[in-house]
């Protein structure tokens, strides 16, 4: 019996102390090397700084913020016929234009750009062009805008797992109860 209540003791420390676990990504955001950003994390409005080097001398540099396949998804098709297969699509990606700026007589180019005010949130690439070549690029989270409710949820539920805990830790105990008790009469 006892080695009943020890099993059921250590059951419900487990299960106290069992949390789910998370991966956390990489932050801030790497960038590529040749462009740098003031800020890796922004709201919609708010403005950043850019720079990098390796344009043409005097060239247009032109700025552009891509949304990340990987934050937005794919569709799945299932096709019918004599194999059932599936099918992943991704979905077009959405692309902001910032604006554009000169490149210095050494290649070099810097800008201060502002986010548009209507950009959904999410994981964005920054795009440094100039001439159809692609410069470099960065990696951009935006956030929702503030003011848009309340905060995020970054936690994780353990009220279940207390709950279950509490039970058994009560369940072990009048079990316990109930055979010393038991015990206690026959004696």
């Amino acid at each position: 019996m006892r080695k009943l209540v020890s099993a059921l003791a250590i059951t419900a420390g487990l299960t106290l102390l069992g949390a789910p676990a998370y991966a956390q990504e990489d932050y801030p955001p790497a960038t590529d090397e040749g462009l740098t950003v003031s800020e890796s994390t922004v709201r919609p409005g708010e403005s950043i700084t850019i720079s990098g080097d390796g344009a043409d001398p005097g060239a247009t540099v032109t700025f552009k913020l891509v949304r990340s396949s990987s934050a937005l998804g794919a569709s799945r098709v299932l096709l019918a016929g004599p194999r059932l297969a599936a099918l992943v699509r991704p979905q077009a990606q959405s692309s902001v234009s910032l604006g554009s700026t000169t490149a210095d007589d050494d290649g070099s180019f810097s800008a201060t750009l502002t986010i548009p005010s209507g950009l959904d949130a999410g994981t964005y690439t920054l795009i440094a062009s100039s001439g159809g070549e692609v410069l470099a690029t960065a990696t951009v989270r935006v956030l929702a805008a503030a003011g848009t409710g309340a905060l995020p949820f970054t936690g994780s539920q353990v009220a279940p797992g207390l709950a279950i805990g509490a039970t058994l830790i009560v369940a072990g105990g009048l079990l316990l109860l109930a055979v010393r008790r038991r015990r206690s009469s026959i004696a």
